[in-house]
């Protein structure tokens, strides 16, 4: 009976074929459905990898989390900390079978899901060092540093070039980043074959006794915008400017320079040298004690020696020419036999109008025209005898005594912008002050028909003439009409004029014409110097808005034209 029960049982629980068909049925679907969401789902894969490639597919990147750094054979080989920016060799075609992406510059992978598009563009290092004439080989294991940072560690040793080096320490070049590593983890230094190229041989300092806004009779003090102003023909000549910490690293060996390096020293740390530095961004710092240096005036340049403690330097003094600041940043010898220049100097300013050339030109024929052979013959002669043609932002700085100047020093102007002037109306002028290498200022009417465009030369300061005040014989006396102009028609028009020029260094009066608005208006609109007629020499005494020039017409000889400027 109970045998009978079991078999019922077992009868019951043994499936049917209808539903050995159903179950077989429902597997295979099943796999189908598996096999269509795999296919789809790896394609599905494939494009949001090939679009991050795309995406990262870029020259700078950031590593989004610790990240393994890889060979050529894929192999791991070292680790680069959160946040390390790098820089990627571009491809052209990413496809999702080069996942792991290379690091420009370098053997070195990086695997595409450890990394970003960076926010913003890589940090450049600072661009005035150059590599020392040294090259080190690492042990096999090292951790590279940022500061104190960990920034890299890698399995392996590793040659590179040294950047810079302290007591403890080289920094060297990794992945396009200057890292630390301590010189206990170096296995060998050896001397670089390759000699680095536009490298400083010498550093020149430039040593500012005092600072002040007040110097009195002191000439180991000059004014803050004397400074100013060295710095800027310093920068205009290409030089750069060290901090103390790397001029003393340059002076221990430790770094090397970039050609044209200078550094500015100072004896007080006033007031006036701090705001210099906030203005111009330029470091005025003192060598101390503590430093374990100290500076010599000698008129000579600085170069690496450890061993010394005395620094060679220039000195400033308040009768040091401009000219000079570039001497002693290139190096030369600069002696120093007391002033040279008087204190009553004073410099021609010569005034041109129009040019022609006469060999085939005769539709000047006014008296202000001058025979393009004459011009040519003038500047050959100022050539000749060692004059330096100004800017006009140095005769104005001369003028306020924020600089000094060559005893040979001249100042050519030019009125109007007519013919022979600018590229549509002959352009005499330009070619030759070129071919000279002498500066010239232009003052030029700007409400009239030429245009700034015309006039662009290295060699051409363009400067205001009025917009449309340049009319002679308008006021009942015969004078220019700026003369009989109210003020504010006056101070309008020469707005208009700055409008277009951008530039209120200074500004000339047409027709030598002008009366106490003019002036006014002149003063108000913060231009420093303004010309008028006058044929004597410019003196810092003079009135600032009434300095006289030399006008030169056709019929001048050369041996007139000496006499103007010497």
């Amino acid at each position: 009976m109970i045998m009978a029960e079991e078999k019922e049982k077992k009868k019951k629980r043994k499936p049917s074929k209808k539903k050995k068909k159903l179950y077989i049925i429902l597997l295979l679907i099943g796999f189908m459905v598996l096999g269509i969401l795999s296919y789809f789902g790896y394609d599905w894969y494939e494009k949001n990898t090939l679009q991050a490639l795309k995406k990262i597919n870029t020259e700078n990147v950031i590593t989004k989390k610790i990240a393994k750094l890889y060979n050529e054979k894929k192999k791991v080989v070292g680790t680069l900390e959160k946040g390390f920016t790098l820089s990627l060799e571009k491809v052209k075609s990413p496809t999702t079978k080069n996942r792991y992406l290379k690091i420009k510059d370098s053997n070195y992978y990086i695997y595409y899901k450890d990394i970003k598009k960076a926010s913003k563009e890589k940090e450049k290092e600072n661009s005035y060092y150059l590599p020392l004439q040294k090259e080190i080989e690492t042990k096999k294991e090292v951790t590279l540093y940022d500061g104190k940072k960990e920034m890299v560690n890698i399995k392996q040793s590793i040659q590179a070039s040294v950047e810079k080096k302290d007591e403890k320490n080289y920094y060297i070049s990794f992945l396009g980043k200057t890292l630390r590593i301590e010189k206990k983890e170096v296995a060998k230094e050896k001397e670089a074959k390759e000699e680095i190229k536009g490298k400083a041989n010498h550093v020149s300092v430039i040593f500012y006794d005092k600072i002040k806004n007040n110097c009195g009779e002191d000439t180991t003090c000059l004014k803050p915008a004397s400074v100013k102003a060295h710095i800027k023909r310093l920068q205009k000549e290409g030089y750069y400017f060290l901090t103390k910490e790397d001029f003393l690293n340059y002076i221990k060996g430790n770094i090397n320079v970039k050609e044209k390096a200078i550094f500015m020293a100072i004896n007080e740390e006033s007031e006036e040298a701090k705001k210099v530095t906030e203005e111009t961004k330029v470091p005025l710092e003192k060598i101390e004690e503590k430093d374990g240096y100290q500076l010599m005036v000698t008129n000579k340049t600085a170069t690496p020696n450890e061993k010394e403690k005395t620094i060679n330097c220039y000195q400033a003094k308040s009768y040091t020419i401009i000219d000079n600041y570039v001497r002693m940043a290139n190096g030369e010898d600069v002696a120093d036999n007391g002033k040279e220049t008087p204190n009553d100097q004073r410099i021609a300013v010569i005034n041109y109008h129009f040019f022609y050339d006469g060999t085939f030109d005769t539709s000047c024929n006014e008296t202000i025209c001058l025979e393009k052979a004459k011009f040519q013959e003038q500047l050959q002669w100022l050539k000749d005898n060692g004059y330096k043609t100004l800017t006009i932002e140095e005769f104005a700085d001369w003028m306020d005594g924020i600089i000094e100047l060559p005893q040979n020093s001249v100042l050519l102007t030019v009125d109007d912008g007519g013919h022979g002037t600018g590229t549509q109306n002959g352009n005499i002028l330009i070619p030759l002050l070129e071919e000279y290498k002498m500066h010239a200022t232009l003052f030029l009417i700007t409400g009239w028909d030429w245009k700034i465009s015309d006039y662009q030369s290295p060699y051409l300061d363009i400067q205001s003439h009025s917009y449309n005040l340049h009319y002679e014989a308008s006021c009942p006396d015969g004078r220019g009409l700026v003369a009989c102009s109210d003020y504010q028609t006056v101070k309008t028009d020469l707005q208009k004029s700055l409008d277009i020029i951008r530039d209120n260094t200074s500004f000339c009066f047409p027709f030598y014409s002008y009366d106490r608005e003019s002036l006014q208006a002149v003063q108000e609109l913060g231009f420093r110097v303004a010309f008028i007629g006058g044929s004597v020499k410019a003196r810092r005494t003079d009135n600032h808005y009434l300095i006289p020039r030399f006008p030169i017409v056709d019929d001048i000889t050369l041996n007139e034209f000496i006499w103007m400027v010497s």
